[in-house]
Order: structure tokens, then sequence, then C-alpha cells
């Protein structure tokens, strides 16, 4: 594995992420029009690209799609916040993904709403049967089962992404109960997994908490008070990420 891209929905984000690396190396201006920009950076014998996608999913996977399209990729990660789906998660801990499920893209039929996996049909109830709307990543050279950090709690589980910022407890309940138990939504990953499978390039996502189930004023107000610290923290678990795989790329 030589080289990583780190995607970065807000600037917030990829500033926290920049400020841990090593000097740029270049800038490649992957669109234009656009305003699609490929930081590149070297530390430990890896190149890391770091983009900043832009919040939602179409952002994400468009521009996903065009960076697979210039540069060789062995190894996508999305980092950043997300809002937790469940009490047990509070504002700073981290969330590493084995699965991504979409929960706003479903078919509505008379006997109910059935999740699939984006691009797919279900016409028919019988078609939902032993049907698995997660998304799960190729295989990856790089194993992530074991982080951990004294200052970033970190849990592995399902994640939950749509086009939507779920601002409200009760929102978050029924996600959580519509996405088998996914613990944490955010609004990009469902289209970088998808991209990412497309291209048969395994990706990760890592998002810190930023927004507690129920708050104490609000969900919005949590994700503004709290960004700039949970961009903090996914940087800390991007750190942890680049020395794994430059462990074991030697």
């Amino acid at each position: 594995m030589n080289n990583i891209l780190f995607i970065c929905a807000l600037a917030e984000e990829k500033a926290a992420l920049t400020e841990t690396l090593s000097s740029m190396l270049k800038q490649h201006i992957i669109s234009a029009p656009l305003q699609l920009h490929l930081e590149q950076y070297q530390q430990q014998h890896l190149n890391i690209y770091v983009c900043e996608s832009g919040m939602g999913n179409v952002n994400a996977g468009v521009k996903l799609a065009l960076i697979l399209a210039s540069v060789e990729i062995q190894q996508i990660v999305l980092i950043g916040v997300g809002g937790a789906l469940t009490s047990t998660l509070e504002i700073g801990e981290m969330v590493i993904s084995d699965g991504v499920i979409q929960h706003d893209y479903y078919s509505s039929l008379t006997q109910g709403d059935y999740l699939m996996r984006p691009g797919e049909l279900i016409l028919e109830p019988d078609q939902a049967q032993q049907y698995d709307p997660i998304m799960r990543s190729q295989v990856s050279e790089l194993d992530l089962s074991q982080l951990q950090h004294p200052q970033v709690k970190v849990r592995y589980g399902l994640i939950a992404s749509g086009c939507e910022f779920v601002g409200t407890a009760a929102r978050k309940q029924h996600i959580h109960r519509q996405c088998q138990n996914a613990l944490l939504v955010d609004m990009e990953a469902c289209a970088i997994a998808q991209v990412a499978n497309q291209h048969t390039v395994p990706f990760v996502i890592a998002k810190t908490v930023s927004d507690k189930l129920h708050s104490d004023g609000s969900i919005g107000s949590d994700f503004s008070s709290f960004l700039s610290n949970a961009s903090r923290n996914a940087a800390i678990i991007a750190g942890l990420i680049i020395d794994k795989a430059s462990t074991q790329h030697k």
C-alpha cells in the first residue's frame, strides 16, 4: 500500500487533519469547475492525499469518482464528524465502520419500506427476503481492528448515511431502528462506500461524534459547538491509521 486518500466533508475537518501532517508536497487540480483540489503529503513512506469534498453524498460521490479516475489509490478513508444514534455514544468518541447503510434509499411499498443498496431496486416484498442492504468494504491490507488511543474512545459498528442533517432525537431513534441498530449517522459515507466498491478500492469510515442522541440544548447547537473538538479527535485517529498503514507497508 502506497497511496491513501483521506476525504473530509468540511473545512474544519480537513484543517484538523492537515495540521498533523508534514509540509504539502503538491496540490493537484482534479477539476477546476468543481474547485476540486487534491493535496499530496508524504509521511512514513506513504503518499497521503487529502480532499475536502463538501457536505452531502452527491459532493462526496462525484469528487471521489473524479479522484479515482485521476490517481491510483489503494485505500480510502472518510474522516470527520457525525451524529450519535444511541445514548451509549458521547461527544468526541469515534466510530469506525464495519459497514454502511443508506437510510434514505428505499422502496416504499404498500407492505412497508425496504432499504436497498444504492443502484438496486426492490419491487415486491418477496425480493426483500434475505436481502442485505449493507455496503461492506473490499478486503483491505489495512487492519484497523485494534486502534486505541488514550484520549479517544474507539467503537466499531454500522454507520447510517443519507441526504439529511438529522436534527432531532426522534428522527435519530427512527434511523437507529430502521438501520439495524446503526451507531452513527452522517451525510457522505453511503456515497463513498458505493463509489469505492464500484472501483474495487477498500474504504473505511472513521467519524467522531459531534452531537449526542439527546442534547442538553439542541442537536444543531451541539454540532456547532463541538465541531472543532470532534474534528481534532478525528485527526488523531487519522494519525493512528497512517501509523498503522506505514507499519504494514514496511
